[in-house]
């Protein structure tokens, strides 16, 4: 049998440095997430107050006596869910800005590149080193607005077929941001 030729030390070992590795996962993700988190504990907490005050009486009355204690509950978790959807919008916009800076300026500075190579200097504007033109930044900040814009039109969503391709990675990060979420609201 199959357990009979493992050593249960070294399986040991690979279980405890997965959970290490997850541990440091989790802590790198919830420092990251600490600000979408804490976000969405604020708007959670700002909508829970007029849901509870205008909307729990009117639903308490509708729903039979012995689930009352249930409403309250269930209406913060739903405030928390938007609260979640909020914050986590916020933070790809975030996200998605940051990147497209960064993205513009590595694709404007290798189209600077490959024009010099190319020995392509468009009428004396592009020196041979980019340090010495203001060139690639104005290049740059143009590439920054295209992704920016792009990633805004689609949602921030992976486009067809990159969705079908990288679904199991999208679940994945879900599920993390869940995990990272819910334990950050956990009271201690």
């Amino acid at each position: 049998s199959r357990l009979e030729e493992m050593d249960p030390k070294k399986v040991d070992d690979a279980f405890t440095n997965i959970y290490r590795v997850w541990l440091a996962v989790a802590a790198v993700l919830t420092i990251e997430f600490a600000r979408a988190i804490s976000l969405a504990l604020s708007i959670a907490d700002f909508l829970k107050r007029p849901v509870d005050r205008y909307l729990a009486p009117t639903i308490q009355k509708a729903v039979p006596d012995e689930y009352d204690r249930w409403v309250p509950i269930i209406l913060g978790w739903i405030a928390k869910s938007i609260g979640m959807s909020i914050a986590y919008y916020v933070h790809s916009v975030r996200s998605a800005f940051a990147s497209a800076l960064t993205g513009g300026l590595i694709m404007a500075r290798a189209s600077y590149q490959a024009l010099v190579d190319r020995k392509i200097d468009l009428g004396g504007l592009l020196k041979p080193d980019h340090n010495d033109s203001m060139a690639d930044e104005a290049l740059s900040y143009i590439f920054a607005a295209l992704g920016f814009v792009f990633q805004l039109s689609i949602g921030f969503k992976l486009p067809f077929p990159l969705n079908l391709i990288l679904w199991p990675f999208s679940m994945g990060e879900w599920a993390v941001r869940w995990l990272i979420t819910s334990s950050a609201t956990i009271p201690k």
